[in-house]
């Protein structure tokens, strides 16, 4: 087992997150974090008091990186509708391909989808994330088309052909 100075709190989140893409988010339990995190179940009480915890730690850590490669995406040569793709890439397309990859994807997309809060983080990182290329109007009209185009749970091929559709009728 490992010494508690030894364990942060991003090998607790790393590990509540593979538990989640595992067990899906009603099924995780603090013994099975605790396991795969190789501590005991007592010491992630010092760092997160309930699952719900663990899971908006664990996107907040996401968000904090999809936003820090959006940002890397904004500095790039590329085209304007370029950049449009690949931060939808980051934000949606990506994460999809992670999810759907998943033995149980459903299950993985429940919680982002039950807790209104993550999905209010979501939307509004997503948002920030294109403020800079297209401005707030038009952010917000493409995040919340997402919502939408999500809706049938479509296969990631479908997912890029709407992706595609969605920035093609743009004029950038």
């Amino acid at each position: 087992m490992k010494d508690k100075r030894s364990i942060t709190r991003s090998q607790i989140i790393d590990a509540a997150s593979s538990c989640f893409a595992e067990y899906g988010y009603d099924k995780t339990t603090f013994d099975d974090v605790a396991q795969k995190a190789g501590i005991s179940r007592t010491l992630i009480y010092t760092y997160f008091k309930s699952k719900q915890e663990f899971f908006f730690a664990m996107m907040d850590e996401k968000h904090k990186n999809y936003l820090r490669q959006s940002q890397e995406v904004l500095e790039s040569d590329l085209s304007a509708k370029q950049k449009l793709r690949k931060i939808i890439d980051i934000w949606i397309i990506d994460p999809h391909r992670i999810i759907y990859k998943s033995p149980l994807p459903n299950i993985w997309l429940k919680p982002v989808k039950s807790i209104q809060e993550s999905e209010k983080l979501l939307r509004g990182d997503f948002i920030k994330s294109l403020v800079p290329l297209i401005g707030y109007d038009l952010a917000e009209v493409i995040v919340f088309s997402y919502k939408g185009i999500l809706d049938d749970k479509p296969s990631i091929e479908i997912l890029e052909k709407r992706t595609d559709i969605l920035i093609n009728s743009l004029s950038l």
